[in-house]
């Protein structure tokens, strides 16, 4: 009887093993499965856009902030002088735009003085022409008179220069190239003054912190990390022989490493259509590699799934086994039933 019951232990023990083996070699062709899976989640990297010491950390690592809320602040001194020195260059600029707009004036006046002088010049010398056709004057007196208007009519003319001089150097709106060129300095350094508080763009959980009071931020420079919690995605790689059920929309099943005993419920998005190829980098010719094996590894295709009510614990980094649903009940059954299993695995691996 003993030898019975061992017999049977035997042969069942066999059979579950030749059917679950041709289960596990089969599923890359019927239902994928994977146990390369890792949830991903979107990181925000701040960094200061100026440079400066730090003077104070405003969160702390693991803490939940909002969009708006300051992060960090740096020095803001050096800034603040930026800006007393372009509010003073600003106003200098205005001060000799304005002084040039009297000195427009100035030359307008001066203009109509050198056409009275330039009138003045040309009836003197009519009229001496006239004096020298009656042999009253001499010849040389008219000729001082011709030269004179000429002297008038030239001063006219750098008048005239003058006041196209100044009227190059303003504009119609009480404003020159100075101006203009002093108020975007003193909007930029405005702006460098705000940025001194390092806020928040989004909403995240702190990760990573490692910052403190007066160490020196670097402009461009990451210095924390910001987890976006409610943006994230579970990345698998499949191997290539399930491309044809790795599409848009295909349901999946889902166990957390994290999360033992428990699966939850996916649908793949997208997949990645291209995979890196480091023998082929861009613009070389193919670096075709020889191998004696007849049997090689297997290419990987990386896919992204949503994951519906995914567990607030899972951080970014989380591992997963994934299995992909074939649409035939009695394979969707197996599949599961596996799924569960490698799920109940967890509580002792």
């Amino acid at each position: 009887m003993n030898a019975k019951i061992y017999k049977v232990t035997i042969y069942t023990v066999l059979t579950i093993t030749v059917v679950v083996s041709i289960f596990l070699v089969s599923l890359d062709n019927i239902s994928p499965f994977t146990t390369q899976a890792t949830m991903h989640k979107t990181i925000a990297n701040i960094a200061p856009e100026v440079s400066g010491v730090i003077t104070a950390v405003n969160v702390k690592n693991g803490q939940h902030v909002n969009a708006g809320d300051i992060l960090f602040s740096l020095d803001e001194q050096s800034y603040a002088l930026a800006v007393h020195q372009a509010k003073a260059e600003l106003h200098q600029a205005q001060e000799s735009n304005k002084a040039k707009w009297q000195e427009l004036q100035a030359a307008n006046q001066t203009l109509i003085q050198r056409n009275l002088e330039l009138h003045n010049a040309e009836t003197k010398h009519l009229r001496y022409q006239k004096l020298l056709s009656k042999g009253l004057i001499t010849k040389q007196d008219v000729d001082d008179t011709r030269m004179n208007a000429n002297i008038a009519k030239s001063a006219v003319e750098v008048a005239n220069a003058d006041i196209l001089r100044i009227k190059a150097e303003l504009s119609s709106n009480n404003k020159n190239a100075a101006i203009e060129l002093a108020e975007i300095k003193l909007a930029t350094a405005k702006l460098d003054l705000t940025r001194t508080d390092v806020v928040a763009k989004t909403a995240g959980s702190i990760s990573n912190l490692q910052l403190q009071s007066g160490s020196y931020a670097n402009k461009g420079s990451v210095s924390l990390f910001m987890v976006n919690e409610k943006n994230n995605w579970l990345s698998a790689d499949f191997n290539e022989k399930g491309v044809v059920h790795l599409q848009s929309g295909s349901h999946v099943w889902v166990a957390f490493d994290a999360i033992p005993g428990q699966v939850f419920s996916g649908t793949i998005t997208d997949q990645d259509r291209a995979i890196f190829d480091s023998s082929n980098s861009v613009n070389q010719l193919s670096d075709v590699a020889n191998n004696s094996r007849w049997i090689r590894a297997q290419q990987k295709i990386r896919t992204r799934i949503h994951v519906e009510d995914a567990s607030a614990v899972l951080i970014a980094g989380s591992r997963a086994s994934v299995i992909v649903e074939n649409g035939n009940a009695a394979i969707d059954t197996a599949g599961y039933v596996w799924i569960k299993l490698v799920s109940w695995f967890r509580y002792i691996y």
